[in-house]
């Protein structure tokens, strides 16, 4: 009975904040996001977490596109019978396959950064639609064994197809969850609306879409994730161009398959970000910003550099790389603002939080990131020289790759000391 009353007195204060008009309204969402920060405040600076949460979510996103772009080539490329076409639907099924692991592992820092500074946004948008939240994870895991399959399925292209074809389904199912939570949460001032559907119930299934944008799904998933694909197709030609072993004249076609496909994928990219722009609400006063106009202008460097590349793939494999790069690093750049010109209209702000200064978790945080740099430096390094010569042979490391090896294991080390030995000491102090 207690209940009951309960849920009818919120719709009641629910219905009056949503017909009381937008002033009101407005008041009523800041005071909304202020009441649903951490008491406990942020534990380093909040602009330090924005740019590292910046950086690693463009680091996450570079292999998502692969995991998605190497998924659909693969699947295209099963489907035809020409030998050169089985052969590189193989090539992208493996690339395929690491870059969905390496995005997983990725994918968690610029979360925990995005969680710590916007929770107000993160948790109410991800209770929204809750369960799609907690499903995300499950069809994560199905998409990645699919893909999975279909790597060790390869020698089938018939079954390798299917299996090759719901791996991609999956993706970008994944995919447009997670762009229906982050973009529901730059809407705060329809959270009430959406979760009492207008002042006349309350939506606790957790199963409601409330807002999906197909220009931002695009831009910020679909397009790049094949413009960069090709890139990568790009650097399979470069990078195994003096391999004895290797079949020029495939790596020379695989290189123009790539910029083929790289180049209408990118003007897609650039037609569906402006189209995105266009989108967006004039209150924001987001269209007209220095790093709205970078983000486009990342799209265009990359466009023109793969127009240039069309005559020689695998010279301009480098510079398109590094055009993409840039152009994925300002994306992300505008996608962080986006955050902050939706929530200023409600005077909210992650620099806003509560400072209660703490070290020891950015020390963690830096002292693992200086660890992965050092181990991966050395691991890809290695593969990377593994790679450039023929099968059979042997690579001899030199001294320096020595050295950089016995460092590695050192630091690791010194690193899982440090990591274990800071849990004791937090447990023993809090239960000793």
């Amino acid at each position: 009975m207690w209940e009951l009353f309960i849920r009818l007195f919120l719709l009641v204060v629910f219905f009056l904040l949503l017909v009381g008009g937008n002033v009101s309204f407005a008041a009523g969402t800041t005071q909304l996001l202020e009441a649903l920060r951490d008491p406990a405040g942020v534990p380093f600076y909040p602009v330090v977490m924005q740019v590292l949460q910046v950086i690693t979510f463009a680091l996450h996103i570079t292999f998502a596109y692969a995991s998605v772009g190497g998924l659909l080539v693969a699947l295209f490329g099963f489907t035809r019978k020409d030998e050169r076409w089985q052969r590189l639907a193989q090539a992208s099924l493996e690339l395929a396959k690491v870059s969905v692991s390496l995005a997983i592992v990725l994918g968690v820092a610029p979360l925990l950064f995005y969680q710590v500074i916007y929770d107000s946004l993160w948790y109410a948008s991800a209770n929204l639609s809750a369960a799609w939240y907690v499903m995300f994870i499950v069809l994560l895991l199905i998409g990645y064994y699919f893909t999975w399959g279909a790597y060790f399925m390869k020698q089938k292209p018939a079954v390798a197809t299917v299996l090759t074809f719901l791996g991609v389904v999956f993706l970008l199912w994944v995919g447009f969850i997670i762009h229906v939570v982050n973009y529901q949460a730059l809407y705060p001032e329809k959270w009430v609306e959406w979760y009492t559907n207008g002042g006349t119930t309350m939506n606790t299934s957790g199963w409601n879409i409330y807002a999906f944008n197909i220009f931002r799904y695009v831009a910020f998933l679909v397009a790049p994730a094949l413009t960069c694909t090709g890139i990568f197709l790009m650097l399979y030609g470069w990078y195994f161009r003096g391999r004895e072993d290797m079949d020029q004249s495939y790596l020379e076609w695989a290189s123009h398959v790539g910029a083929k496909l790289a180049l209408p994928s990118a003007a897609v990219w650039l037609l569906s970000y402006f189209l995105y722009v266009l989108s967006i609400p004039s209150d924001w006063n987001a269209k007209g910003s220095i790093f709205t106009l970078l983000g486009g202008m990342g799209i265009i460097l990359t466009l023109g550099m793969l127009f240039v590349s069309m005559k020689n793939p695998v010279k301009m494999a480098l510079p398109s790389l590094v055009a993409s790069g840039v152009a994925i690093i300002l994306i992300s750049v505008f996608r962080e603002y986006l955050r902050l010109a939706s929530t200023a209209r409600f005077g909210y702000s992650p620099y806003n939080h509560k400072l209660n200064l703490e070290f020891l978790s950015p020390l963690l945080f830096f002292g693992t990131l200086a660890t992965g740099l050092i181990l991966y430096a050395y691991a890809w390094w290695m593969a990377y020289r593994a790679g450039k010569v023929p099968k059979g042979k042997v690579v001899e490391a030199t001294e320096t790759e020595h050295h950089l090896g016995d460092l590695s294991v050192f630091v690791v080390t010194l690193w899982a000391v440090v990591f274990i030995g800071v849990g004791l000491i937090v447990i023993v102090k809090n239960y000793g």
